[in-house]
Protein backbone atom coordinates (compact mmCIF):
# COMPACT_ATOMS: atom_id res chain seq x y z
CA UNK A 1 0.00 0.00 0.00
CA UNK A 2 0.94 3.65 -0.74
CA UNK A 3 2.68 5.41 1.92
CA UNK A 4 1.55 9.10 0.86
CA UNK A 5 -0.86 10.52 3.05
CA UNK A 6 -3.94 10.82 2.53
CA UNK A 7 -4.40 15.11 2.31
CA UNK A 8 -7.10 17.49 3.36
CA UNK A 9 -9.01 19.57 0.96
CA UNK A 10 -9.79 22.61 3.14
CA UNK A 11 -8.98 26.09 3.53
CA UNK A 12 -5.56 26.68 5.87
CA UNK A 13 -7.74 28.32 8.30
CA UNK A 14 -9.44 24.68 9.26
CA UNK A 15 -6.40 23.33 10.56
CA UNK A 16 -6.78 24.70 13.79
CA UNK A 17 -10.63 24.06 14.05
CA UNK A 18 -11.40 20.82 12.26
CA UNK A 19 -14.50 19.75 13.15
CA UNK A 20 -17.62 17.62 12.24
CA UNK A 21 -18.46 20.25 9.19
CA UNK A 22 -15.15 20.42 8.42
CA UNK A 23 -14.01 16.63 8.20
CA UNK A 24 -12.32 14.91 5.07
CA UNK A 25 -13.10 13.80 2.12
CA UNK A 26 -15.75 15.98 1.61
CA UNK A 27 -19.38 15.37 3.12
CA UNK A 28 -22.71 13.47 1.55
CA UNK A 29 -24.59 14.48 4.45
CA UNK A 30 -28.79 14.93 4.35
CA UNK A 31 -29.21 18.72 5.00
CA UNK A 32 -26.94 20.02 1.70
CA UNK A 33 -24.62 19.87 -0.60
CA UNK A 34 -20.91 20.84 -0.31
CA UNK A 35 -18.55 21.82 -3.70
CA UNK A 36 -15.12 21.51 -2.47
CA UNK A 37 -12.83 23.66 -4.75
CA UNK A 38 -9.52 24.46 -4.69
CA UNK A 39 -7.72 26.86 -6.87
CA UNK A 40 -3.72 25.71 -8.67
CA UNK A 41 -2.19 29.08 -10.21
CA UNK A 42 1.12 28.90 -12.83
CA UNK A 43 4.20 30.54 -12.79
CA UNK A 44 2.47 33.05 -15.71
CA UNK A 45 -0.36 34.62 -13.86
CA UNK A 46 0.08 37.97 -13.04
CA UNK A 47 -2.65 39.37 -10.36
CA UNK A 48 -2.61 42.75 -11.37
CA UNK A 49 -3.29 42.24 -15.05
CA UNK A 50 -6.19 40.31 -13.82
CA UNK A 51 -10.10 41.69 -14.79
CA UNK A 52 -11.44 41.19 -11.45
CA UNK A 53 -13.66 44.45 -11.41
CA UNK A 54 -16.55 43.07 -13.27
CA UNK A 55 -17.89 46.22 -14.03
CA UNK A 56 -18.84 46.07 -17.41
CA UNK A 57 -20.17 43.31 -16.87
CA UNK A 58 -18.17 41.09 -18.63
CA UNK A 59 -16.56 37.77 -17.21
CA UNK A 60 -13.97 38.02 -14.84
CA UNK A 61 -10.57 37.33 -16.12
CA UNK A 62 -8.50 34.86 -14.52
CA UNK A 63 -6.04 31.73 -15.51
CA UNK A 64 -4.39 28.79 -13.67
CA UNK A 65 -6.30 25.39 -12.71
CA UNK A 66 -8.99 25.65 -10.80
CA UNK A 67 -10.45 21.80 -9.23
CA UNK A 68 -13.75 21.38 -8.34
CA UNK A 69 -15.12 18.22 -6.51
CA UNK A 70 -19.10 17.54 -7.19
CA UNK A 71 -21.67 15.03 -7.83
CA UNK A 72 -22.14 13.79 -11.13
CA UNK A 73 -24.41 15.75 -13.73
CA UNK A 74 -24.46 18.78 -11.01
CA UNK A 75 -22.87 21.03 -13.69
CA UNK A 76 -22.98 21.33 -17.30
CA UNK A 77 -20.21 20.56 -19.38
CA UNK A 78 -21.21 23.32 -21.93
CA UNK A 79 -19.86 25.54 -19.41
CA UNK A 80 -16.54 23.53 -17.72
CA UNK A 81 -15.49 22.99 -21.59
CA UNK A 82 -15.72 27.18 -22.13
CA UNK A 83 -14.32 27.62 -18.85
CA UNK A 84 -10.81 27.82 -20.22
CA UNK A 85 -11.71 30.06 -23.42
CA UNK A 86 -14.43 32.89 -21.90
CA UNK A 87 -12.27 33.38 -18.03
CA UNK A 88 -8.91 31.96 -18.62
CA UNK A 89 -9.47 28.80 -16.21
CA UNK A 90 -8.83 25.50 -16.95
CA UNK A 91 -11.75 23.11 -15.01
CA UNK A 92 -10.29 19.79 -13.72
CA UNK A 93 -13.92 18.46 -12.59
CA UNK A 94 -13.72 15.41 -10.41
CA UNK A 95 -16.43 13.61 -9.00
CA UNK A 96 -17.41 11.01 -5.67
CA UNK A 97 -16.02 7.72 -6.49
CA UNK A 98 -18.45 4.91 -5.64
CA UNK A 99 -17.09 2.67 -2.52
CA UNK A 100 -15.37 -0.73 -2.86
CA UNK A 101 -16.61 -2.25 0.09
CA UNK A 102 -14.13 -4.97 -0.54
CA UNK A 103 -11.65 -2.69 0.98
CA UNK A 104 -13.83 -1.54 4.02
CA UNK A 105 -13.95 -4.83 5.63
CA UNK A 106 -15.10 -3.14 8.59
CA UNK A 107 -18.26 -2.37 7.23
CA UNK A 108 -20.40 -4.76 9.04
CA UNK A 109 -19.72 -2.67 12.09
CA UNK A 110 -21.82 -0.31 11.09
CA UNK A 111 -25.65 -0.51 12.59
CA UNK A 112 -27.73 -1.20 9.80
CA UNK A 113 -29.94 1.81 11.42
CA UNK A 114 -27.65 3.59 9.93
CA UNK A 115 -27.41 2.82 6.37
CA UNK A 116 -30.22 2.78 3.37
CA UNK A 117 -30.75 6.62 3.65
CA UNK A 118 -32.63 8.79 1.53
CA UNK A 119 -29.11 10.48 0.15
CA UNK A 120 -27.39 6.63 -0.53
CA UNK A 121 -30.34 4.54 -0.98
CA UNK A 122 -27.75 1.81 -1.81
CA UNK A 123 -24.93 3.23 0.26
CA UNK A 124 -22.21 3.46 -3.19
CA UNK A 125 -21.27 6.84 -2.48
CA UNK A 126 -20.51 7.19 1.08
CA UNK A 127 -19.56 5.67 4.97
CA UNK A 128 -21.67 7.32 7.71
CA UNK A 129 -18.95 8.73 10.49
CA UNK A 130 -21.23 10.27 12.97
CA UNK A 131 -25.06 11.86 13.44
CA UNK A 132 -26.45 14.57 15.37
CA UNK A 133 -28.91 17.28 15.89
CA UNK A 134 -29.37 20.71 16.86
CA UNK A 135 -30.62 22.67 20.89
CA UNK A 136 -29.56 25.51 22.11
CA UNK A 137 -27.57 26.50 25.76
CA UNK A 138 -28.90 28.96 28.37
CA UNK A 139 -26.62 30.69 31.30
CA UNK A 140 -29.77 29.82 33.90
CA UNK A 141 -28.70 32.50 36.48
CA UNK A 142 -29.52 34.93 34.01
CA UNK A 143 -32.20 33.45 32.47
CA UNK A 144 -34.18 32.54 35.86
CA UNK A 145 -36.92 30.19 34.20
CA UNK A 146 -37.16 26.73 31.99
CA UNK A 147 -36.76 27.28 28.55
CA UNK A 148 -37.93 23.72 26.65
CA UNK A 149 -39.26 25.26 23.35
CA UNK A 150 -37.84 27.13 20.11
CA UNK A 151 -40.54 29.54 21.06
CA UNK A 152 -38.96 30.33 24.43
CA UNK A 153 -35.65 30.74 22.81
CA UNK A 154 -36.57 33.06 20.34
CA UNK A 155 -38.40 35.19 23.61
CA UNK A 156 -35.22 34.91 25.72
CA UNK A 157 -33.33 36.26 23.03
CA UNK A 158 -35.80 39.53 22.59
CA UNK A 159 -35.78 39.55 26.67
CA UNK A 160 -33.20 38.26 29.28
CA UNK A 161 -30.50 37.62 27.02
CA UNK A 162 -31.23 40.23 24.33
CA UNK A 163 -27.95 41.21 23.02
CA UNK A 164 -26.06 37.96 24.71
CA UNK A 165 -27.51 35.65 21.59
CA UNK A 166 -25.85 33.56 19.88
CA UNK A 167 -27.40 32.03 16.36
CA UNK A 168 -25.64 28.95 14.19
CA UNK A 169 -23.83 30.32 11.23
CA UNK A 170 -25.90 29.02 8.56
CA UNK A 171 -29.06 29.19 6.44
CA UNK A 172 -30.82 26.37 7.38
CA UNK A 173 -30.16 26.97 10.99
CA UNK A 174 -31.28 30.28 11.39
CA UNK A 175 -34.54 29.54 9.52
CA UNK A 176 -34.81 26.09 10.87
CA UNK A 177 -35.68 27.23 14.33
CA UNK A 178 -38.64 29.75 13.21
CA UNK A 179 -40.54 26.85 11.23
CA UNK A 180 -40.01 24.56 14.25
CA UNK A 181 -41.56 26.84 16.93
CA UNK A 182 -44.52 27.44 14.31
CA UNK A 183 -45.23 23.81 13.31
CA UNK A 184 -43.48 24.11 10.03
CA UNK A 185 -41.19 21.90 8.31
CA UNK A 186 -37.65 23.73 7.37
CA UNK A 187 -37.71 21.96 4.36
CA UNK A 188 -41.09 24.25 3.16
CA UNK A 189 -40.97 26.32 -0.20
CA UNK A 190 -44.30 27.95 0.50
CA UNK A 191 -43.85 31.75 -0.12
CA UNK A 192 -45.45 32.78 2.85
CA UNK A 193 -44.25 30.57 4.87
CA UNK A 194 -40.61 31.78 3.74
CA UNK A 195 -41.97 35.50 3.74
CA UNK A 196 -43.56 34.99 7.45
CA UNK A 197 -39.94 34.15 8.60
CA UNK A 198 -38.24 36.52 7.07
CA UNK A 199 -40.45 39.65 8.40
CA UNK A 200 -40.19 38.02 11.70
CA UNK A 201 -35.91 37.00 11.82
CA UNK A 202 -35.23 40.08 10.23
CA UNK A 203 -37.25 42.68 12.19
CA UNK A 204 -37.76 40.73 15.63
CA UNK A 205 -35.02 38.34 16.14
CA UNK A 206 -31.61 40.08 14.40
CA UNK A 207 -31.61 42.82 16.64
CA UNK A 208 -31.07 40.85 19.49
CA UNK A 209 -28.13 38.49 18.29
CA UNK A 210 -24.77 39.46 19.28
CA UNK A 211 -23.10 36.91 17.08
CA UNK A 212 -23.18 34.06 14.57
CA UNK A 213 -21.15 31.39 15.95
CA UNK A 214 -21.40 27.98 14.53
CA UNK A 215 -19.46 26.48 17.50
CA UNK A 216 -19.99 28.53 20.21
CA UNK A 217 -18.73 26.64 23.05
CA UNK A 218 -15.47 28.77 23.29
CA UNK A 219 -17.11 31.70 23.29
CA UNK A 220 -19.40 30.43 26.38
CA UNK A 221 -16.55 29.23 28.36
CA UNK A 222 -15.45 32.97 28.05
CA UNK A 223 -18.67 34.18 29.31
CA UNK A 224 -19.57 36.09 25.81
CA UNK A 225 -22.89 34.92 25.41
CA UNK A 226 -26.29 34.06 27.68
CA UNK A 227 -28.30 31.86 25.23
CA UNK A 228 -26.73 29.84 22.35
CA UNK A 229 -27.97 27.92 19.69
CA UNK A 230 -26.06 24.76 18.88
CA UNK A 231 -25.53 21.67 17.81
CA UNK A 232 -25.24 18.53 20.15
CA UNK A 233 -21.48 17.48 20.39
CA UNK A 234 -20.54 20.95 20.95
CA UNK A 235 -23.07 21.84 23.38
CA UNK A 236 -21.70 19.70 25.42
CA UNK A 237 -17.89 20.81 25.26
CA UNK A 238 -19.14 23.93 26.14
CA UNK A 239 -19.31 22.62 29.88
CA UNK A 240 -15.97 20.63 29.56
CA UNK A 241 -14.28 24.31 28.37
CA UNK A 242 -16.69 26.46 30.92
CA UNK A 243 -14.97 23.76 33.32
CA UNK A 244 -11.32 23.89 31.93
CA UNK A 245 -11.49 27.65 32.28
CA UNK A 246 -12.33 27.80 36.00
CA UNK A 247 -15.81 28.27 35.75
CA UNK A 248 -19.07 26.48 36.85
CA UNK A 249 -20.92 24.75 34.04
CA UNK A 250 -23.61 23.40 36.77
CA UNK A 251 -25.92 26.87 35.52
CA UNK A 252 -25.94 26.15 31.82
CA UNK A 253 -28.90 24.13 31.04
CA UNK A 254 -29.01 22.23 27.46
CA UNK A 255 -32.03 21.81 25.84
CA UNK A 256 -32.99 19.97 22.45
CA UNK A 257 -34.58 21.92 19.85
CA UNK A 258 -38.62 21.33 20.23
CA UNK A 259 -41.30 20.68 19.47
CA UNK A 260 -39.27 19.83 16.26
CA UNK A 261 -35.46 19.81 15.55
CA UNK A 262 -32.71 18.73 12.73
CA UNK A 263 -31.07 15.01 12.42
CA UNK A 264 -27.93 15.69 10.53
CA UNK A 265 -25.27 12.87 9.43
CA UNK A 266 -21.70 13.22 8.47
CA UNK A 267 -19.68 10.76 6.10
CA UNK A 268 -16.76 9.90 4.61
CA UNK A 269 -16.39 9.76 0.95
CA UNK A 270 -13.64 9.66 -1.32
CA UNK A 271 -12.81 12.00 -4.71
CA UNK A 272 -13.26 9.66 -8.00
CA UNK A 273 -9.45 10.74 -8.58
CA UNK A 274 -8.03 10.36 -5.51
CA UNK A 275 -4.14 9.77 -5.72
CA UNK A 276 -4.09 7.65 -3.00
CA UNK A 277 -7.49 5.98 -2.65
CA UNK A 278 -5.87 2.56 -0.44
CA UNK A 279 -4.95 4.93 1.97
CA UNK A 280 -8.50 7.10 2.19
CA UNK A 281 -9.70 3.38 2.39
CA UNK A 282 -7.52 2.06 5.28
CA UNK A 283 -7.97 5.50 7.28
CA UNK A 284 -11.91 4.90 6.84
CA UNK A 285 -11.60 1.19 7.50
CA UNK A 286 -9.91 2.07 10.67
CA UNK A 287 -12.07 4.93 11.91
CA UNK A 288 -14.80 1.77 11.47
CA UNK A 289 -12.97 -0.42 14.39
CA UNK A 290 -15.19 0.04 17.08
CA UNK A 291 -12.50 0.74 19.72
CA UNK A 292 -10.98 3.71 17.16
CA UNK A 293 -15.18 4.76 16.66
CA UNK A 294 -14.99 5.24 20.57
CA UNK A 295 -12.00 7.64 21.29
CA UNK A 296 -13.62 9.45 18.40
CA UNK A 297 -16.97 9.99 20.11
CA UNK A 298 -15.22 10.90 23.18
CA UNK A 299 -13.23 13.30 21.94
CA UNK A 300 -16.10 14.70 19.84
CA UNK A 301 -19.19 13.73 21.44
CA UNK A 302 -21.56 12.47 18.67
CA UNK A 303 -22.89 9.25 18.24
CA UNK A 304 -20.82 7.20 16.03
CA UNK A 305 -22.51 5.04 13.09
CA UNK A 306 -20.32 1.92 14.88
CA UNK A 307 -22.49 -0.41 16.66
CA UNK A 308 -21.42 -1.03 19.78
CA UNK A 309 -19.95 2.20 21.20
CA UNK A 310 -22.71 3.53 23.25
CA UNK A 311 -22.07 0.46 25.73
CA UNK A 312 -18.78 1.57 25.60
CA UNK A 313 -19.59 5.18 26.29
CA UNK A 314 -21.74 3.80 28.93
CA UNK A 315 -19.06 1.41 30.68
CA UNK A 316 -16.33 3.94 30.83
CA UNK A 317 -19.13 5.86 32.75
CA UNK A 318 -18.60 9.71 30.28
CA UNK A 319 -20.48 12.49 31.41
CA UNK A 320 -23.58 13.99 29.94
CA UNK A 321 -24.57 11.09 27.72
CA UNK A 322 -27.96 12.41 27.07
CA UNK A 323 -26.27 15.18 24.92
CA UNK A 324 -25.15 12.41 22.95
CA UNK A 325 -27.98 9.69 22.87
CA UNK A 326 -31.63 10.71 22.34
CA UNK A 327 -35.06 8.94 22.97
CA UNK A 328 -37.36 7.58 20.68
CA UNK A 329 -39.94 10.38 21.90
CA UNK A 330 -36.83 12.81 20.89
CA UNK A 331 -35.91 11.00 17.73
CA UNK A 332 -39.64 11.18 16.67
CA UNK A 333 -39.08 15.41 16.78
CA UNK A 334 -35.69 15.00 14.31
CA UNK A 335 -35.93 15.79 10.72
CA UNK A 336 -33.50 15.86 8.36
CA UNK A 337 -32.96 18.74 6.15
CA UNK A 338 -33.24 18.63 1.92
CA UNK A 339 -31.45 21.28 -0.59
CA UNK A 340 -34.75 22.16 -2.89
CA UNK A 341 -36.30 25.06 -4.87
CA UNK A 342 -36.10 27.30 -1.78
CA UNK A 343 -32.58 27.12 -1.35
CA UNK A 344 -31.55 30.41 -2.64
CA UNK A 345 -34.89 32.48 -0.88
CA UNK A 346 -33.02 30.28 2.32
CA UNK A 347 -29.80 32.28 1.48
CA UNK A 348 -31.50 35.53 0.80
CA UNK A 349 -33.01 35.93 4.13
CA UNK A 350 -29.69 34.61 6.19
CA UNK A 351 -27.84 37.54 4.58
CA UNK A 352 -30.65 39.55 5.52
CA UNK A 353 -30.94 38.63 9.37
CA UNK A 354 -27.09 39.07 9.51
CA UNK A 355 -27.18 42.46 8.01
CA UNK A 356 -30.01 43.39 10.26
CA UNK A 357 -28.09 42.27 13.11
CA UNK A 358 -24.80 44.20 12.02
CA UNK A 359 -23.02 41.22 11.09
Amino acid sequence: MSREPVRILAPLGFANRLTRRQLIFGAAGAAGATLLISACGDDSSDPATSDATGATGAPIKASGTVNLYTWGEYHDPDLIAEASDTIGVDMAVQFYAKLDKSKLPNWGNIDPVYLGREWDPANEWAVPRDWGSTGFLYDSSVIQRDLVTWNDYFDAAANEASGQTSALDTSDNILGPYFWANGISWNTEKQEDLDAAEAFLVNEFAPHIKAFDSYPSTKIAEGAYSLSAAWNGDARQAYIRIADAGGDPEPWKWVLGAPMTEIWMDHYAIPGDAKNPDGAYAWINWMLEKPIAFRDLSYIGYNMTVAGTRELAEAAKLERLDMIYFTEEQLAGMEGGIVNAAQNRKVEIYNKVKAAAGG
